[in-house]
């Protein structure tokens, strides 16, 4: 399979950096049809969609999604698709969640999963955990609006889910009235769902989850056992993942509405996604490890610190975010990002 062939801007997505791997993640919109090529003989597959078709082994996808109204999924394709461990997630607009197929986790030498069941349990290691991922958050929302000394101190104080929470929602309330304003949008608000934006939103949000469920899955987690997010009857724990790096779909929304022709948002989701997959492969500095990545390494990352916290590797949760090179000793990590020393 030719991985330019897949590139196409507004459609499928790849990671262009991974043409060493050999793997690619797809994502196609409109399903149409799903074909073995030839019957019965490999595990070559046609998937037509809305916009073309394309052609390829499955071991060569990493990840499958599929976007909008789809047609047919045989049986027997999903069946192949556990057999060569790749998830699957399908979005449709009118849905608040995702369907999501992974593959059943294999024998590991390490049980992190008892580990991460123990510290969910813990409601001092797991608000911990939680006030962790919400601080790189607020990181974030300063950019747009004042977080004050008072309450990045009241978050450090939490010792619940509940108060970590309550100042999560009262800063990304105040963060959201800033940012439909910015826009021109006062009377927007996050919660509805038909508006352009949001459902471009929506799909970066969903773009992301696939990329953490992969490796969520990968280094044998739960996916469904988060600490922020308490449900466990959807995979809760890549939302608690991504909270780090929202800003990054919420940057490239608004920079895809600026871009578009006023009161033209045809075509804003395809836009989001096209600016999100471009910005997730720029390189970045990463403080913490002292390295230069592709930002789309930072989801690799994040899990990769998870699992070392829950296996006690590491004494603290140490998040890896963007930024600039600083003096002074690096925290001791028992992890590596993929990408440059």
């Amino acid at each position: 399979m030719e991985i330019d062939a897949l590139q196409h801007p507004d459609f499928i997505w790849t990671w262009k950096s991974n043409r060493r791997s050999g793997k690619v993640s797809l994502w196609l919109p409109y399903l149409q049809s799903i074909e073995r090529l030839p019957k019965g003989k490999s595990d070559r597959y046609r998937f037509s969609f809305n916009g073309g078709e394309v052609t390829c082994h499955l071991k060569e996808i990493d990840f499958l999604m599929l976007y909008g109204a789809s047609g047919t999924l045989p049986v027997e394709f999903l069946d192949k698709l556990s057999t060569y461990r790749i998830p699957l997630i399908i979005h449709r607009r009118n849905l608040p969640r995702p369907y999501v197929f992974f593959p059943q986790s294999t024998d590991a030498a390490v049980d992190v999963l008892s580990h991460q069941i123990r510290y969910r349990d813990n409601l001092i290691r797991r608000a911990y955990i939680a006030r962790t991922l919400i601080r790189s958050r607020l990181a974030h929302l300063g950019q747009t609006i004042p977080v004050s000394h008072r309450v990045v101190a009241d978050l450090q104080a939490a010792r619940s889910i509940e108060v970590v929470r309550s100042i999560e929602a009262a800063a990304t309330k105040r963060y959201w009235d800033r940012y439909y304003t910015t826009l021109g949008l006062e009377d927007l608000t996050r919660r509805e769902k038909k508006h352009p934006i949001n459902a471009a939103l929506d799909a970066g949000s969903f773009f992301l989850f696939g990329v953490l469920l992969r490796w969520v899955l990968f280094h044998r987690l739960s996916p469904c056992h988060a600490f922020l997010h308490e449900p466990t009857t959807y995979p809760s724990l890549c939302y608690d993942l991504m909270e780090p790096y929202r800003g990054w779909i919420e940057d490239c929304a608004a920079d895809a509405l600026r871009a578009l022709p006023e009161g033209d948002t045809s075509t804003i989701t395809a836009m989001t996604l096209q600016y999100l997959k471009a910005k997730m492969e720029q390189e970045v500095y990463v403080p913490q490890t002292r390295q230069t990545v592709a930002r789309k390494n930072l989801l690799h990352g994040v899990v990769l610190a998870l699992r070392a916290y829950l296996l006690g590797e590491t004494a603290r949760l140490v998040i890896p975010m963007e930024g600039e090179r600083a003096g002074g000793r690096p925290p001791k990590l028992s992890f590596r990002l993929p990408g440059r020393a």
